[in-house]
């Protein structure tokens, strides 16, 4: 009975792992395309994040060492593993498949993922890149920029990304836009937003945000999903007013003497009192010797 259980289990275990293995990736997923033309620059970043994340499964790229495992890893320089689309292997490398690759949607970002990528394709000499599909691609040239602005009527921070094509300014519409504020430890993202047709972008900003003594934040606005990301920021009024806390303010270990705690400053008074009361004791004692020795002496 046991046997058959265990049998029952392995065959369940192993279903859903060639379910998982062959499972269809969602057709818009496989028509997706990478938001950047493929570069050397692109080719030598995802060569290296291949070596720190894949060539342990997958071996050298065109030298078929990959791992012994079942099912087996594939080199990805074979013709088999070439004739996936860009957007199979985006899908695959983001959401893993099967038990035994494994994600890395939160461990690569979306350019890291697309430079793996860039690398793999390195590999075959009969591949073309198709057309970078993404609208606002002109936002990674070198005339590009963005504006970060508040609206004081609307209430809404916005940003604004253009491009100067011919000497004449060109707003970059689907150019997706993540907004951070600035923490002691980093930036902290909060949200994001794309630009509409007039390259503007509005954000919905959460209304519990500290801020400083005033109210006041850093703004950071930063485009995504190109290798020439734009950069600006903003300090605007829209925090909540908060008091930091100074670690002078309270009696702690590192604070200054009036603020120690006060056990510490009685256990150090102690401390003192008594190594001065041993200091006079034995004083004493040693004068008593020395009278001693006089009457000895005299006797």
């Amino acid at each position: 009975m046991r046997f058959k259980i265990l049998s029952t289990l392995l065959v369940a275990i192993f279903a859903s792992n060639l379910f998982a293995q062959t499972a269809t990736i969602p057709a818009d997923a496989k028509a997706r395309t990478a938001p950047f033309v493929f570069s050397t620059e692109s080719k030598e970043k995802g060569d290296k994040i291949y070596q720190a994340n894949c060539k342990s499964c997958h071996g050298d790229i065109g030298k078929a060492n990959y791992a012994k495992l079942v099912p087996i890893p594939k080199d990805p320089a074979s013709p088999e593993y070439q004739k996936n689309s860009d957007g199979d292997m985006f899908y695959i490398l983001s959401n893993g498949k099967g038990v035994l690759m494994p994600t890395f949607v939160n461990t690569l970002t979306e350019e890291q993922r697309w430079d793996v990528i860039s690398y793999i394709r390195s590999f075959n000499k009969d591949y073309t890149q198709p057309p970078v599909k993404v609208a606002g691609e002109a936002a990674k040239t070198e005339t590009a920029k963005m504006v970060l602005g508040y609206d004081l009527n609307n209430k809404k921070l916005w940003a604004m990304v253009t491009d100067s094509i011919s000497g004449t300014k060109k707003p970059l519409s689907d150019v997706t836009i993540k907004l951070f504020v600035r923490r002691t430890f980093g930036n902290l993202p909060i949200t994001q937003a794309v630009t509409s047709n007039l390259g503007v972008a509005y954000f919905d900003l959460p209304n519990d945000i500290p801020g400083d003594s005033i109210g006041n934040i850093l703004l950071i606005a930063r485009t995504i999903g190109s290798s020439n990301e734009l950069t600006c920021s903003l300090t605007e009024k829209l925090g909540v007013v908060t008091k930091p806390k100074l670690l002078l303010d309270q009696r702690a270990w590192w604070s200054i003497n009036k603020m120690a705690p006060i056990w510490l400053i009685l256990l150090y008074l102690s401390g003192i009192t008594g190594i001065g009361a041993t200091v006079i004791y034995i004083l004493l004692q040693l004068r008593k010797i020395k009278k001693i020795n006089q009457i000895t002496t005299e006797t």
